[in-house]
């Protein structure tokens, strides 16, 4: 027999656990594919510092994207952290020689991979990770409202 200590925390408060969204994966390849297109024409087109900053910005919000389109049930802040790990990662091995390395055999990796560390960068994949949190936050609570459920 079991009392109500044996019952989950979710049962106890009288609600069942909020089941994770699944985000349309058409959706978020047309989102991808949006953001990977400004950011070559960013990078391309607009002169440092602002073609740099956004462009920074605007990696952290595809590989976001990038990690929803092929884990679309991930919670926003699980993948936030998963991105930013990466992103950081990432930088911090430009300040290595391996990036280098593997520039000098295949030199558009430099799109995925950069090129020189720069303290900055950190700063800005956590701003491009925490707008891209966000955006995912808010189009969950306005397909909910839209499905006429309570948003969280």
């Amino acid at each position: 027999m079991t009392g109500p200590s044996d019952a989950s925390p979710a049962a106890r408060r009288g609600s069942a656990p909020r089941a994770a969204r699944r985000r349309s994966r058409p959706r978020v390849l047309a989102v991808l594919t949006a953001v990977v297109a400004l950011g070559l024409v960013v990078t391309t087109q607009v002169p440092d510092p602002v073609g740099d900053v956004v462009g920074d910005l605007l990696y952290a919000v595809a590989v976001y994207a990038a990690l929803v389109l092929v884990a679309p049930r991930v919670r926003p802040w699980v993948a936030g952290a998963v991105v930013l790990t990466w992103c950081w990662l990432v930088e911090a091995l430009q300040a290595a020689p391996v990036v280098g390395a593997v520039l000098d055999v295949v030199p558009a990796a430099a799109w995925v991979l950069g090129s020189t560390f720069s303290a900055r960068d950190l700063l800005l994949y956590l701003l491009g990770v925490l707008l891209a949190v966000g955006f995912d936050v808010l189009a969950d609570a306005r397909a909910g409202v839209a499905r006429g459920s309570r948003p969280l």
